[in-house]
């Protein structure tokens, strides 16, 4: 998640510095406004976005990593009591939600006053709009289909409430408020990253030079240019309005000045255009190099830290192995037989925790009789779901086995005067299979096809002729192709597996 967010953030700033610098002083204001529309939902989805690219080799190398044999203990998971603490994510979690709640009360506590106010003021219909006089008002400003004024500012026919009204008119008429609600909205969702209220001053600052040139068409500019003057004190009061005055005067006044240059502004719109494609593309790819016959030098890392790059995490019960050792006992009914004649034992229990957590193919495959097997297999078919095991960063099935120790206690029940019978688990550790080859050597050249136990397709398996350093990995279908000019046998390693040895037939 800390990935996601931080692209999410990289992407806006560049994204916003790039918009700066090529479209921020070009008279393309629709355009303009379209961009710091789209910047951040198309940054917020990038992160989501993933655009393969596979580079093959073609040439055998020699490598210089040893071959891969598990033939080390499995890691095993600690079956002793773990504190329960709250998981930092939650932490985060609920911060971030604390804090968004607080701005969204503060924003929704604005437009509800807003609201209150276009039912107080005295209200003047308009063409295509409503005009509020109210005390309250400090500034003129337009929010949806209401203009805004303080009483002693509204004069009927003069040019000054001509000019204001005209200018919060252009803002109605292109619907700006629609803008400032989305803007709004995000800044609420998107607090953590800075450059969503620098997006948001972006954006009220190219509204109003939209509202400048359609002012400039219909006034005499140096009236506007006065006009704006003598606003320029004045503060927009809340959130969600468009307001005349501005703490950005110089830049409007540069604006409506500066003269149109449309090759320069092509120029500017294809060079944005341009870079802004490449950045995202740059943080979309996902970059895999799985050769198709053999490993490039430059690969020899990245091969053997997959080969020894076991389970990021092993499968854990939902509340550690505390919670499974509890549900184990509360789970068991020692068979009423075993505790007549004493009979104690152990069974050795396997099954799988697939990808959604759930358990499968469960198995006693080891243990004493007496019903032992029965109530063990019993116990873990029912069991909840499992936080399934993680291997590069997915969840990937893992078979498990774990001892389910039956035993009898020197206490008696007073019931039945027989001793009490108590279930305990063992230490849990992962399995593992064999991989499914299918492989050939015609005329100088090892091909085939590596498979999981399943059946699917596993790219980037380790293929290594014995007693040498030349290998290969298979391609993203499997596949692979391994030129040598004895038909010596070949090694097959990947990560949770046993090592394959395949020999000409």
């Amino acid at each position: 998640m800390m990935i996601v967010l931080l692209k999410f953030i990289g992407c806006s700033a560049i994204l916003l510095f790039l918009f700066q610098f090529f479209l921020a002083k070009e008279k393309a204001f629709t355009l303009n406004r379209w961009a710091l529309l789209l910047l951040l939902p198309i940054a917020m989805a990038v992160p989501f976005i993933s655009l393969p690219l596979w580079f093959p080799q073609e040439s055998a190398v020699n490598l210089s990593y040893p071959v891969l044999i598990h033939s080390s203990p499995s890691p095993a998971i600690d079956s002793s009591p773990v504190p329960q603490t709250i998981p930092t994510e939650i932490w985060l979690l609920l911060g971030y939600l604390t804090i968004t709640s607080l701005l969204f009360a503060k924003k929704l506590n604005a437009l509800i006053k807003l609201i209150s106010w276009t039912k107080e003021g005295s209200v003047r219909p308009l063409n295509t709009a409503r005009l509020i006089l109210s005390n309250k008002v400090s500034t003129p400003f337009s929010f949806g289909n209401y203009i805004f004024l303080h009483p002693s500012t509204y004069q009927e026919g003069s040019e000054t409430t001509k000019i204001i009204i005209a200018h919060e008119l252009v803002h109605i008429s292109q619907k700006h408020h629609i803008d400032l609600a989305m803007i709004e909205f995000l800044s609420v969702l998107c607090w953590f990253n800075p450059i969503v209220f620098m997006v948001k001053k972006a954006m009220v600052l190219n509204h109003e030079y939209l509202a400048d040139q359609g002012v400039k068409e219909i006034v005499h500019p140096l009236a506007y240019k006065k006009l704006l003057l003598n606003l320029t004190m004045g503060k927009n009061p809340m959130v969600w309005t468009s307001a005349i005055s501005s703490s950005t005067l110089k830049q409007r006044l540069i604006m409506l000045n500066k003269p149109q240059n449309k090759k320069a502004k092509h120029l500017s719109i294809g060079y944005f255009s341009f870079l802004a494609l490449v950045i995202l593309a740059g943080f979309s790819l996902k970059i895999t190099a799985y050769p198709s016959e053999s490993i490039s030098p430059n690969s020899q890392l990245y091969a053997q830290a997959k080969q020894n790059n076991l389970l990021d995490k092993l499968p854990e019960f939902k509340g550690g192995m505390a919670a499974f050792s509890n549900y184990v006992k509360k789970e068991a009914e020692f068979p009423l037989h075993a505790r007549k004649n004493g009979k104690e034992g152990q069974v050795l229990v396997q099954f799988v925790v697939e990808k959604d957590g759930s358990v499968s193919h469960v198995k006693a495959t080891k243990g004493a009789g007496n019903g032992f097997e029965f109530l063990a297999e019993r116990i873990i078919q029912n069991a909840p779901a499992f936080h399934p095991g993680i291997q590069n960063g997915r969840p990937v099935r893992v078979e498990l086995t774990i001892p389910l120790i039956f035993s009898l206690s020197k206490d008696l029940s007073p019931t039945d005067k027989l001793p009490f019978g108590e279930v305990n688990l063992g230490e849990m550790t992962p399995n593992t299979e064999g991989l499914k080859v299918e492989a050939d050597y015609i005329n100088g050249v090892w091909k085939g096809t590596v498979k999981d136990i399943d059946g699917n397709s596993l790219p980037g398996a380790l293929i290594k002729i014995e007693g040498t350093n030349i290998g290969t990995v298979t391609d993203i279908e499997g596949h692979f192709i391994l030129k040598t000019k004895s038909p010596s046998p070949i090694l097959i390693s990947f990560t949770g597996y046993t090592t394959e040895k395949i020999k000409q037939k």
